[in-house]
This record gives structure tokens, C-alpha cells and sequence, in this order.
């Protein structure tokens, strides 16, 4: 797991860039294919997705580093090292599972209560879920308003 986190770091620093790059086309006179407020709405749009993408990778790297954590082992580290979420906030935790659709991680119990631990920051995960809102409603704006083409179909014999 732990090998994933810079393959998860550069891969969300591409789509950031992506949908970055993408908006200031959109935005940027000259672009015929979306003209008017169109062009604002999907070059915000562009820029919300990037938004979305940069803070829900953060909090996937987040939990990653989490599960690395777990898997490191050692001295002390049953069920899981000092230093993991669970252990740290609460006590008699003897389990765990991780939430990446959520961005959370979910501590169990010795009772079998599940409780979710501050491992991802709230902001994190506000900002994703807000931004994904604001990005699939201004998406949805985008596609609905664009202008149809209709292609003649030519008669054929």
C-alpha cells in the first residue's frame, strides 16, 4: 500500500493539471465551441472538477497512509502500531475498515460498536463532497444548454 501513495500523489497532480488546463481553454477567448455564459459555466466547471479531484485525493492519500500504518507491523503493533488512528483516539479498538467513497476511517470495538476516528480532516472532506456537488450540477447545466448540431442525413440509392 505504501507504494501506492506516490503513484495516488502523481496521478492526482495530472488530473488536477488536466482539468486546470482544460478551464483556462474554456475560458480563454477564442474557443468557438462554447460561447457566452456557456463559457463560464463550463470552465467552472472544469475548475470545480479540479477542485474535487485535488481534495478527495488528499483524502485518499490520507487513508492510505493510514493502512500503511497498519500493515507496518513491528514491536507493539497488535492489532495495529501506536501511532494508527484507532489506537491513538480510542480505547479498546480492535479492528478497523477503511471508507475511501466516504473518506473515512472506521474503528471496530471490542464490543463490536463501530466508531469513525478524525483521520481525514473535516475540511477535506467537505470540500470534496461540495465541490463533486458543484462540479455534476454545473456538468449537468453544461450539457443540457449546449447547442444541438442536426446533421442532414443525405439520401443514399
Amino acid at each position: 500500500m505504501i507504494l501506492l501513495i506516490p503513484v495516488a500523489f502523481l496521478a492526482a497532480i495530472a488530473l488536477v493539471m488536466f482539468f486546470l488546463l482544460r478551464s483556462l481553454k474554456v475560458a480563454l477567448p477564442g474557443n468557438r465551441h462554447w460561447a457566452g455564459w456557456r463559457r463560464v459555466v463550463v470552465a467552472a466547471t472544469f475548475a470545480c472538477a479540479a477542485t474535487t479531484t485535488a481534495s478527495y485525493s488528499l483524502g485518499a492519500i490520507d487513508l492510505m497512509s493510514t493502512v500503511a500504518v497498519a500493515q507496518d507491523g513491528g514491536a507493539d503493533s497488535a492489532p495495529f502500531p501506536y501511532n494508527h488512528p484507532c489506537r491513538a483516539q480510542l480505547k479498546g479498538a480492535v479492528g478497523y475498515d477503511v471508507q475511501f467513497l466516504t473518506l473515512r476511517t472506521v474503528c471496530v470495538m471490542e464490543d463490536g460498536e463501530r466508531k469513525a476516528v478524525d483521520d481525514v480532516p473535516q475540511g477535506v472532506r467537505v470540500t470534496a463532497a461540495a465541490s463533486m456537488a458543484c462540479t455534476a450540477v454545473l456538468a449537468g447545466i453544461a450539457l443540457a444548454t449546449r447547442p444541438h448540431v442536426h446533421a442532414s442525413v443525405s439520401g443514399r440509392r
